[in-house]
């Protein structure tokens, strides 16, 4: 049965459930790692070197980023596939630069 009050309260529960909470300071963490590579796109870009910096390396965070991106479109999680996407952009950029500027 309807009760407007029941719901009220379910709404409650809800905003303090703490998967809720930790749910949100994932998706945020996600976003700043996201685009944590993009002081690296600028240092070599402006410096023109790419010395030090692993190709390997870069490729195979390339491959596990596209992998939790597939897996956001997978399960249908927006936050998921959006930072991923981020992630697979600013990567990307990264060994676009080491082919470039090898």
């Amino acid at each position: 049965m309807y009760n407007p009050q029941n719901l009220h309260e379910c709404e409650i529960e809800k905003k303090r459930n703490p998967r809720r909470i930790v749910d949100g300071l994932m998706t945020a963490i996600g976003g700043v790692a996201s685009v944590s590579s993009i002081p690296q796109v600028i240092k070599i870009y402006e410096t023109g070197t790419v010395s030090g910096i692993s190709l390997t390396t870069q490729l195979v965070a390339l491959f596990a980023v596209c992998s939790w991106f597939l897996y956001g479109l997978y399960i249908h999680n927006k936050p998921l596939a959006i930072t991923s996407g981020l992630s697979i952009l600013v990567l990307a950029t990264v060994v676009v630069q080491i082919f470039i500027y090898q």
